[in-house]
């Protein structure tokens, strides 16, 4: 009957298995009787301990901190693109976005070309200040492109 054995089985209670005479004879002059193979040393170097000065340079060079992350990109400004980027983005726009953009648009610009005179008339009785003439020749200019006139 075979009885398998298992890892580790005989290390500290049996004997270790010895080879023939033959093959221990062979052993010396021939090739090593172990597995692993034999490795060459040139230099043998012990750890020195650094000094205090050397112990300094190094973690003086050591990072304190990791980095910080970048800033964040900074808002998106429309004012900012140039023309033709400006038509890339209306292109870019989905119909209805579009018209909703072009009716709050409108609205802005009406407010500010020509604010309401309740909500301008300071108490004293003021006048209301005079229209901003670059918005009101944007105004002209948006109507007649919608309208198709030129102005």
């Amino acid at each position: 009957m075979s009885v398998q054995r298992l890892l580790f089985d005989d290390l500290p209670e049996s004997e270790p298995v010895r080879k023939p005479r033959r093959a221990r004879a062979a052993a010396p002059g021939g090739a090593p009787s172990t597995m692993a193979a034999q490795v060459a040393v040139d230099v043998v170097r012990e750890a020195v301990p650094l000094s205090r000065a050397a112990l300094a340079t190094n973690v003086a060079t050591l990072p304190l901190a990791p980095p910080a992350p970048p800033p964040p990109p900074p808002a998106f400004d429309p004012a900012a693109l140039s023309n033709p980027e400006l038509r890339a983005l209306v292109q870019a726009l989905p119909d209805q976005r579009l018209a909703h953009l072009l009716i709050e648009t409108a609205r802005e610009l009406k407010r500010r070309a020509a604010p309401d005179r309740s909500d301008t008339e300071g108490e004293d009785g003021d006048s209301a200040p005079e229209p901003n003439p670059a918005l009101l020749r944007a105004a002209r200019q948006a109507v007649g492109e919608l309208s198709g006139d030129d102005f």
